[in-house]
């Protein structure tokens, strides 16, 4: 049996991460790292991690003081989007980022964990989380819409060797509001559905077939009834989605859609899930944080 406290949270809102002044950034880290310390997950998925280097070459990372100031001796980062591979115009922070001579900007997704990372294939040696794109535009155009889309493939080196996944999936400009588009609307969700067909395709062989142990974390930007979460997950592959006790949104606007999933039902023992619902919480972001206690074998 393994005990497992795993915690999801999206970065991006409120003050963004290393995207303006330090000041706002420095705060923000150390708000978040308490935040972290009061929760003390083993294992952390975060998404819309921002870094950027500057002018003399120095790297200024949520991810670094993340594992600094939550002492995390295991983390990785994967980058999503860069001024370097995806610089556009159109895009007032990547403008700024040029005027204030940084070298490059980027945000992605991380993890964080205090027990080891193993390697895929041989659980009983040390190895590094993959970072798998399941969403790549043609060409980014500085909006929502055209931002590439990854998901975090790890696993720890601790029996039962449960495999972890941290995602991020799209959404889309129009898709939600006081007027909302119907088309971008069924638009968003068909596109989420094929992201979530590529992370099934990408371990149905290697881990739901041989019922491995999965958690499945992160920004789904979709509300568990959605077809993507509710049939392909829940209904035709027998994810457990770790209801939450609070039934409450975790984005002020978009509803619940942070979660966290597990396969398969036979491997968990129990759970017990919370929606984070502090003035702390709300100070680091637009998003709750999910945090859910697990016993797996």
């Amino acid at each position: 049996m393994l005990k497992l406290r795993v915690m999801t949270l999206n970065l991006g809102g409120g003050v963004k991460n290393f995207t303006g002044s330090p000041e706002k950034s420095t705060g923000k880290a150390q708000v978040l790292a308490e935040l972290i310390n009061e929760i003390n997950p083993d294992f952390l998925g975060v998404q819309e991690v921002a870094q950027y280097i500057d002018a003399d070459g120095g790297l200024h990372s949520m991810v670094e003081r993340l594992r600094l100031d939550s002492n995390f001796d295991h983390y990785y980062y994967g980058e999503t989007l860069s001024m370097k591979k995806h610089m556009q115009i159109k895009k007032d922070l990547m403008i700024n980022g040029l005027f204030n001579d940084w070298w490059d900007w980027s945000k992605g997704n991380a993890v964080f964990s205090h027990l080891p990372f193993a390697r895929l294939g041989n659980p009983s040696k040390d190895g590094v989380p993959r970072n798998v794109p399941i969403f790549t535009p043609l060409s980014y155009e500085g909006s929502r819409d055209t931002d590439p889309r990854y998901v975090i493939l790890t696993r720890l080196k601790q029996e039962p060797y449960p495999f972890f996944m941290n995602l991020h999936l799209t959404t889309l400009v129009g898709e939600r509001g006081d007027h909302v588009w119907s088309e971008v609307a069924d638009a968003a969700r068909l596109t989420r559905s094929q992201q979530i067909s590529r992370v099934l395709g990408l371990v149905e062989e290697h881990v739901l077939l041989a019922n491995q142990p999965l958690i499945l974390m992160g920004d789904f930007n979709a509300e568990v009834e959605e077809y993507s979460l509710k049939d392909m997950l829940e209904r035709d592959h027998q994810f457990v989605h770790l209801a939450p006790v609070e039934n409450i949104p975790t984005h002020v606007s978009a509803g619940a859609v942070d979660h966290i999933f597990f396969f398969p039902a036979k491997r968990l023992k129990s759970f017990e899930t919370h929606i984070i619902n502090s003035e702390l919480a709300h100070s680091v972001s637009d998003h709750l944080p999910v945090v859910a206690d697990i016993v797996i074998e």
